[in-house]
């Protein structure tokens, strides 16, 4: 009967140590950043879903963003002026097959992030 308990407890205790380890497709090097993405605006014309919706995972690394999604989705790079009005200074598709992008160096302060995907847009903040 010890036996079967002792069992059952390291049962219990692998399953819950397999449950609670995230599991990460892609292992980031060096220092990131994980750039918070919020939904602003869905296309009109088009329902929202009725699932949650989760934002596209995008990381970065100095000039470097990593898109850890496979889907495909368009980047826009926008600077904001002291009145508020925003200028795109970078845009670029990105193919579900493409797992970085490197935005050009003479980029330099915050910017907002802004990622398309389908009828959706989610914008952040980036400090590059």
């Amino acid at each position: 009967m010890k036996q079967k308990n002792s069992l059952l407890k390291s049962a219990l205790l692998a399953a819950s140590l397999f449950v609670m380890t995230p599991v990460h497709a892609w292992e980031p090097v060096g220092n990131y950043i994980i750039i918070q993405l919020s939904l602003t605006e869905i296309r009109p014309g088009h329902n929202h879903p009725r699932t949650p919706i989760d934002p596209p995972q995008v990381e970065q690394t100095d000039h470097t963003l990593y898109f850890l999604d496979e889907t495909d989705l368009f980047l826009n790079i926008y600077s904001v002026d002291e009145d508020g009005d925003e200028t795109l200074e970078y845009s670029t598709a990105v193919p579900a097959t493409t797992t970085e992008v490197q935005l050009p160096s003479t980029l330099s302060g915050t910017y907002i992030i802004e990622v398309i995907r389908d009828n959706m847009y989610f914008r952040g903040e980036i400090e590059l």
